[in-house]
């Protein structure tokens, strides 16, 4: 959001230069499974390991009372999930699933007692996700999902492990890595990584059928030696992982071993066994949407781009009639006070999306669209932001504050904090058939999301003019949102900001408009006043809208931010919402 000074309306257009509000895109590839500091080999016996080179592994803690317990490993497999034993997640002597405040997460570990490493990240639970057929009485249906009420930052340190889609392991040599007890029985302070194979389950019976028997099935394999080399207390919820070409997958998760005769500590000469993680991929894909390929295949960002030339783009036929798919609960808003160019609060504007076109932090802010959310599976842009030359990997929603772990009103005791942001796959996108990508005419397109939005505090739909009465209305002013930049020169917002803006004289608008041989369409709104507030540079998509009496005063989208002619130097031009309410309708489905 931008705002300038006073002057006159003349110089700005003998000066207007035309900018486009959204940047250009840089391609980053996105891996999984591959250590940034090192390359690690296979490692045959027990040793040492070295900070970086295995940046997925993750520390879980208990917390009793005022004491913070390492209890178990866990494998960071995107952002916001890391997978564990479902045993890691319960209270050893009721078994009952833990409280989320009881349980944490430190990424970018080595050293358990070395807090003050820069590498370190601590992240609460938003959700413990376990099987329904997980009784915590014995091992069978060992994981779990921690669902994380921060994103990790990744970086050399912190990195996502691939997941192996491989039908058998056995045979295959695996590394188990953790910080459990040693040969000399004590917890090992750094962590350390064993090269164990994986055995045939009829082996791994013979060896100990008291052990094995009750509970060794297709979702568990055995791996390790006969000769001291095995898991131990500690390393539960960690993984064993496989490297494929320069690349590790994780196969499976450290669950039990045969314990000793005296005591509660692992007996070193013994097979271990663990949770077969394949098995669970349909599980773990439904609580994480993510997806899985074949470990033959190097996972990339081009891989994840969804394939546009598919969507049907349909041409609304004025004799029919396409069902209603627009929630009659929308846009959920109470009018504050609003200063030209002022943060919006969290919770303030829930349909915003953000689109995600890297998967490198630093480079989160290198280019910036938005959206809306109008039902709970289609959000509602710009063509600009999913043109053939800039497709988005994701889309996020209940977003904030760009790179903020947790967004909150208020601070200390008296804070309210949003649930953690989503990242949505993209199904379809459906660009509308006329667009002009000189004069921007039609620049309208929806983004059909590969799943449906569970609506909550922070994410809700923004309403429609879905009647005749809204589609004929013309507020007296209002709001533009976005992470758009403040000034010509400024980097994007981190901070969702707002803005007042005002409608423009429709003539004031052709005027400077025919300077560069545009013609303003009855398509088209013309928003905003010669040196005033003004949309900017990455708020290219996002909403322009007021409050209004549908179904009780709710937000009502208007316009969608198309283009302008530099930041709050003229007015700016949005794609009028209502022209498209038959497009919009025609073009989405169930």
């Amino acid at each position: 959001m931008m705002i300038r000074p006073k002057t006159s309306y003349f110089s700005a257009l003998v000066l207007v230069l035309l900018f486009s509000i959204n940047s250009t895109h840089q391609e980053n590839p996105l891996q999984c499974g591959i250590p940034q500091i090192s390359k690690t080999e296979l490692i045959v016996q027990g040793r040492d390991t070295a900070a970086g080179d295995w940046p997925w592994h993750a520390a879980i803690y208990h917390r009793e009372g005022p004491s913070e317990n390492y209890a178990c490993g866990g494998t960071l497999i995107s952002e916001q999930f890391v997978l564990t034993a479902a045993h890691c997640t319960i209270n050893p002597r009721n078994r009952y699933k833990l409280a989320i405040g009881k349980i944490f997460v430190r990424l970018g570990v080595y050293d358990l007692y070395d807090l003050n490493t820069q590498a370190l990240q601590q992240h609460g639970i938003y959700k413990i996700h376990q099987p329904a057929n997980f009784t915590g009485l014995d091992f069978r249906s060992d994981i779990a999902i921690l669902e994380l009420n921060t994103l990790a930052r990744l970086n050399d340190y912190v990195q996502p492990a691939c997941v192996s889609v491989a039908d058998s392991l056995t045979g295959q040599h695996g590394t188990v890595i953790g910080w459990g007890v040693t040969e000399k029985d004590v917890t090992s302070p750094t962590l350390k990584s064993a090269g164990m194979p994986v055995i045939d389950i009829a082996d791994c019976l013979a060896s100990n059928r008291d052990v094995f028997g009750a509970t060794l099935d297709k979702s568990i394999f055995c791996a390790g030696y006969l000769n001291g080399t095995n898991v131990c207390n500690g390393d539960s919820g960690g993984g064993i992982f496989f490297q494929v070409a320069n690349a590790w997958y994780l196969g499976g998760i450290v669950s039990y071993s045969q314990k000793r005769d005296n005591n509660d500590l692992c007996h070193t000469k013994s097979y271990g066994a663990f949770t077969n993680v394949q098995l669970y991929l349909p599980w773990i894909s439904s609580v994480t949407n993510l997806t899985f390929g074949n470990a033959d295949d190097e996972l990339t960002a081009e891989d994840l781009r969804p394939d546009f030339d598919h969507c049907e783009v349909i041409e609304p036929d004025p004799s029919a009639t396409y069902p209603n798919l627009l929630p009659r609960n929308c846009g959920r808003y109470t009018v504050n006070r609003i200063v030209q160019g002022s943060r919006a609060s969290v919770f303030e504007f829930p349909w915003m999306a953000l689109f995600r076109y890297s998967v490198d932090p630093d480079q989160e802010l290198e280019n910036i669209c938005a959206g809306t959310l109008i039902n709970k599976r289609y959000v509602l842009t710009s063509v600009n932001c999913v043109k053939s030359s800039k497709m988005p990997l994701k889309v996020r929603l209940g977003e904030h504050t760009i790179g903020n772990d947790r967004d909150c009103n208020g601070v200390g005791e008296d804070s309210d904090c949003a649930p953690p942001v989503r990242d949505y796959g993209i199904e379809c996108v459906i660009r509308h058939q006329r667009f002009h990508p000189r004069s921007r005419i039609h620049n309208i397109a929806l983004v059909r999301l590969n799943r449906d939005v569970a609506f909550d505090d922070h994410i809700q739909p923004i309403c429609l003019p879905a009647t005749k009465s809204l589609e004929s209305l013309n507020p007296e002013r209002y709001i533009v949102t976005g992470w758009g930049a403040t000034g010509d020169q400024d980097r994007y917002s981190k901070i969702l900001r707002k803005a007042v803006v005002i409608p423009a004289e429709r003539s004031g608008c052709q005027s400077w408009m025919n300077v560069i041989g545009w013609q303003l369409e009855p398509s088209q709104l013309c928003v905003g006043e010669a040196d005033g507030a003004d949309a900017c540079r990455g708020d290219g998509g996002g909403p322009l809208g007021y409050s209004a009496n549908y179904h009780g005063q709710s937000f009502v989208q208007f316009g969608i931010v198309s283009h302008g002619s530099g930041c709050g130097v003229l007015p700016s031009v949005y794609t009028k919402v209502a022209f498209y309410m038959p497009w919009i309708r025609a073009n989405m489905k169930p």
